[in-house]
């Protein structure tokens, strides 16, 4: 499978999951829901638990080829959970996190480590640590609302997602792993990340995401008299607040055209299937990852 696709491509891997006609690998850039309605309509395997099934038990079987520690990883060292997006854990990776790191090394190409200036709002994750070893330019942060939060954290980093401390054109890449569904303005918090990207960097973010919908669907919103819910509250773990993280938004494909209109040049969802890597998703076969160029 090629590394880089133009936007909108689609590609399929010759290679068959063993005893099905399932491709092995699954690549597509997509820039609009209309392409995905027609995609999915004619490719509706990809939703299916045999496809999904079949796709974990070679995995199971075989292992996969960690794409950041670049080793073979046997079956007795995966973990498995039973929501794949969150599991097949190894070396301080899910599948979701591989489609991230995946995309990240696409963007880097051959530019080498050491050059790579990297942002993402998380400091303390296995992901976060396994970045702060290889890029010496790499910056995280977690979030801490309040001062006596900040002090608790110190000597961790607070960044507020809406209102970034660092100056314009700081990085070339900000990673982003399932944190916008938190966040009260999503329009906002984009709009600062293009600011603090250099042109032609990339935001590289997963979230929870509408496949099914145009538009997010709107969970809670921020007001001037407080948090009103417009759905029963719900909550994700945060490392660094036991409470979790209300959920504010769950974004459908209108964030495509929100990340173009918040300073971005392109910006497309990338699905990906792999059993070479072990990427499959928590229901759909794959990852949605949203890249964005600046």
């Amino acid at each position: 499978m090629p590394t880089q696709l133009k936007e909108n491509q689609i590609l399929h891997s010759a290679a068959t999951l063993p005893g099905t006609e399932y491709p092995a690998e699954i690549y597509a850039r997509i820039s609009s829901f209309e392409l995905w309605k027609s995609y999915f309509t004619q490719n509706k395997f990809i939703n299916t638990p045999q496809y999904l099934g079949a796709l974990v038990d070679v995995i199971r079987r075989q292992g996969f080829h960690c794409p950041f520690h670049l080793r073979h990883v046997a079956p007795d060292e995966i973990q498995f959970g039973p929501n794949y997006r969150e599991g097949i854990c190894h070396g301080g990776l899910n599948s979701r996190q591989r489609a991230v790191w995946l995309e990240l090394s696409r963007f880097q190409g051959e530019r080498p480590d050491r050059e790579m200036r990297i942002y993402a709002p998380e400091a303390v994750t296995d992901f976060a640590l396994l970045l702060r070893g290889r890029y010496v330019k790499f910056i995280g942060s977690e979030y801490a609302p309040s001062p006596e939060d900040q002090a608790a954290l110190y000597p961790i980093r607070h960044e507020n997602l809406q209102k970034l401390s660092f100056p314009d054109g700081a990085f070339d890449a900000v990673v982003v792993n399932d944190v916008l569904e938190h966040v009260p303005d999503v329009d906002l918090c984009l709009s600062e990340v293009a600011r603090v990207l250099r042109p032609g960097g990339a935001l590289i973010t997963t979230f929870p995401f509408a496949m099914g919908n145009p538009e997010s669907l709107i969970k809670a919103r921020l007001t001037e008299d407080g948090i009103e819910y417009l759905d029963e509250p719900q909550y994700h773990g945060n490392p660094v607040d036991p409470k979790g993280s209300l959920v504010f938004e769950i974004p459908g494909w209108n964030i495509l055209r929100r990340a173009r209109a918040s300073g971005f040049s392109s910006a497309e969802m990338v699905y990906e299937t792999s059993l070479a890597h072990a990427v499959a998703g928590g229901g759909f076969s794959g990852i949605f990852t949203l890249v964005a160029r600046r």
